[in-house]
């Protein structure tokens, strides 16, 4: 069994601190953190909840932006032996930009031995794989089209190409772990899917990058069957609320919140 414990979302809930970003804690045959969040409030979360994270076997970070692996320096900092798995790409010049300002959204370079690029999907062992190469067959969030990467003639629109998402195998079920879906939710669903062609998709929990109308992406949930689903950050409350309505089993990822699996 998998135990998974949010340790950082956007909104506070007491007595846990938020910030802007996510950070989950998977305990099982190997203990896991997904996501660091932008600071240290991670690993203080982490404390008050008695998670010790200097034992996790590893960390995943879901893709290149700040809010996201801003964390990493700090884990590798408490945490002297996990492995940990980002995506080829992650540490290259990420911005925002909206009216004309340019923001840079991306994380510090980190250098270690501990430190696995990841270039395709890839199976961990013990029921966990890191999926990669998401398919376009279901639209991108519309949110992306203000996020951008440096390269050698400038910045371009982000691919995302470094992005990776946890998918968990337990029993008939795979679970699906995601940051923020910059591929697509259903995309992401569908490569899983994919992948497992005989489990049906259990407990899916992460950010979605959705707001505004999100009913089509509703169909393609009730579609694929997913039978529990958790978000939050960067999927808005009025998305949130509104996948729900239409879905009946959409519950809020806030600090605290377990999941078992």
């Amino acid at each position: 069994m998998n135990r998974i414990t949010c340790l950082v979302e956007d909104k506070p809930s007491h007595p846990l601190m938020g910030e802007h970003g996510l950070s989950l804690y998977i305990e099982g045959e190997r203990d896991i953190l997904f996501d660091t969040g932008k600071s240290s409030l991670f690993a203080e979360n982490a404390s008050i909840l008695g998670l010790e994270l200097g034992g996790a076997d590893a960390a995943i970070i879901s893709h290149g932006h700040y809010d996201h692996g801003g964390g990493l320096r700090h884990f590798m900092g408490i945490n002297d032996s996990a492995e940990v798995f980002i995506g080829e790409g992650a540490f290259r010049r990420r911005y925002a930009v909206e009216d004309s300002v340019k923001r840079f959204i991306g994380i510090p370079e980190v250098k270690s031995e501990r430190i696995n690029f990841v270039d395709k999907t890839l199976p961990l062992g013990d029921g966990y794989t890191l999926l990669k190469d998401f398919g376009g067959r279901f639209g991108r969030p519309a949110g992306n089209r203000t996020l951008f990467m440096k390269t050698g003639s400038g910045l371009v629109p982000d691919s995302f190409q470094d992005e990776i998402v946890l998918v968990i195998e337990s029993g008939r079920e795979v679970h699906i772990i995601t940051g923020c879906s910059h591929s697509g939710i259903l995309n992401i669903i569908e490569a899983a899917s994919q992948l497992f062609p005989d489990r049906s998709i259990g407990v899916l929990a992460g950010g979605f990058h959705l707001s505004g109308e999100v009913s089509g992406v509703a169909r393609g949930l009730a579609e694929f069957k997913v039978r529990e689903i958790y978000t939050g950050h960067c999927t808005s409350e009025g998305a949130l609320h509104e996948l729900d309505d239409i879905l009946g089993n959409v519950r809020p990822l806030r600090p605290g919140t377990v999941i078992e699996l």
